[in-house]
């Protein structure tokens, strides 16, 4: 079986074409625009044409997940759970997202979100609200998401905003939210690059601690000399069942798998990163 562990919810699915034409690449998130030549591209994908690529590219299941990077997040976890709803053979998880910058409880947010739609972990862009990953804003959102055995998903790696250092997403602040949360599980998203060693010492410590391959082009995991090496050693033996295959929606699936499928690994820890790791944390792995 194979999983992509995030891709995203849609721009038009909770926010106006109109809208997201004149509002993101004036944003700050505008560097993205430069980076990843198709994202303008990426305001008219629908639901329908999310669930074509997954049958082009063979992907059987996938984490939908509402990420704030900009606008209402409650619009954008409304649309994840109502596409979860409507797909459940397809999206067998949907994550929602939060702004500890609003006046929103956002313990309380999580809590009725769990057990009243079914949400099955929170996805936390912390470069977004300028908040590195052990403040202490997010420490009671990371103890409800314990308390409630949900997933919690931290952006771990580069970002091409105009105004937000790279710092805020590096792995290192991951450490101290592990020691102080045991039993949280918690998904570090794009590999940790450009702190991949980091990144790896830190799952290596914590074992609730997963790496999730989103928005990467697999090639550059596998070329010598992209500081991906680190994760190839250690994700084909010591963490092998702790990798996640994922796009984010950022690059094409079909693509993706077939340059998993091209990495020095062993053939077990392939399935393993493409599918099987992710069929086991959801509880979805056969007994």
């Amino acid at each position: 079986m194979i999983i992509d562990f995030c891709m995203t919810v849609p721009w038009t699915e909770w926010m106006s074409l109109e809208d997201a034409q004149r509002v993101l690449p004036n944003s700050y998130l505008r560097g993205y625009f430069g980076t990843y030549s198709d994202m303008a591209d990426s305001f008219k994908v629908t639901t329908d044409d999310r669930i074509r690529s997954m049958d082009e590219a063979g992907v059987d299941k996938a984490v939908l997940q509402a990420e704030w990077l900009i606008g209402d997040y409650r619009k954008e976890n409304d649309a994840v759970y109502r596409i979860v709803q409507e797909h459940p053979d397809r999206f067998v998880a949907g994550c929602l997202t939060l702004n500890p910058l609003e006046d929103d409880d956002m313990v309380k947010v999580v809590e009725a979100e769990v057990k009243e739609r079914g949400f099955k972990g929170v996805n936390i862009v912390n470069f977004s609200c300028r908040l590195r990953a052990n403040d202490k804003r997010f420490y009671p959102v990371y103890a409800k998401c314990q308390e409630l055995g949900i997933l919690v998903i931290m952006q771990v790696s580069t970002n091409f905003t105009v105004d937000r250092t790279i710092d805020y997403c590096r792995p290192i602040y991951l450490d101290e939210v592990a020691c102080d949360f045991p039993d949280l599980t918690i998904v570090a998203t794009h590999g940790g690059w450009p702190w991949v060693t980091e990144m790896v010492a830190i799952a290596w410590k914590h074992p609730n601690v997963y790496i999730d391959t989103s928005a990467v082009s697999p090639k550059y995991i596998g070329t010598p000399g992209t500081g991906w090496e680190p994760l190839v050693v250690y994700g084909n033996s010591l963490l092998q069942d702790r990798v996640l295959f994922a796009t984010e929606s950022m690059v094409p699936q079909k693509r993706c798998i077939e340059e998993i499928r091209a990495l020095p690994l062993k053939d077990m820890v392939k399935e393993k990163w493409l599918g099987d790791n992710a069929a086991r944390l959801l509880g979805l792995a056969k007994h």
